[in-house]
């Protein structure tokens, strides 16, 4: 699982939050299970990049490590600037580990696959929950392969539509 190192941030506004871009890093917040009110945050930008790339899926899961403390969280939001495309602030969803989650898995192609999408919606317990999932040739059907047809883990389930085709060979 990636895991992001935030800090707790005390101060707050506009142009606190300005300061902090400044200086490398992204506000955020982050509220849910085990996190009592919602906790205002801040989290190295480099790092995030560096650990999620610069398309972070939404709906990914992740662990959030917030002064010392370990939290599973989904990453709900990130609101990037119009002109620039520079994440601007993050949203994080402290999860519970029995609560059932609708999460956007990453897909990563295997080598003669083209993505067609770049994560597959699925719905389990955060313990079952794949961190990515591979797609090779081998499981391209007549040169596509369609999400029902993705081997899932046991215990998650589909949660688009199964005839969506998420991936197709790659020519030449």
């Amino acid at each position: 699982m990636v895991k992001v190192v935030a800090e707790r941030r005390e101060v707050r506004g506009s142009s606190a939050a300005r300061r902090l871009r400044r200086s490398g890093v992204v506000p955020g917040v982050v509220y849910g299970a085990g996190v009592g009110s919602p906790q205002a945050i801040a989290v190295d930008r480099h790092a995030f990049l560096t650990a999620l790339g610069q398309h972070a899926v939404v709906g990914q899961l992740l662990e959030l490590e917030l002064d010392g403390e370990r939290h599973q969280v989904k990453l709900q939001a990130v609101a990037r600037h119009p002109v620039r495309r520079d994440i601007v602030h993050l949203d994080f969803l402290a999860v519970s580990q029995s609560e059932r989650l609708e999460v956007q898995v990453p897909l990563v192609a295997g080598e003669g696959v083209r993505l067609l999408v770049g994560a597959l919606r699925v719905r389990g317990v955060p313990t079952e929950l794949p961190d990515s999932i591979e797609l090779d040739a081998g499981l391209l059907a007549g040169g596509e392969l369609r999400a029902g047809s993705v081997p899932l883990p046991q215990g998650v389930t589909l949660s688009e539509e199964p005839d969506t085709v998420v991936a197709v060979a790659q020519e030449g």
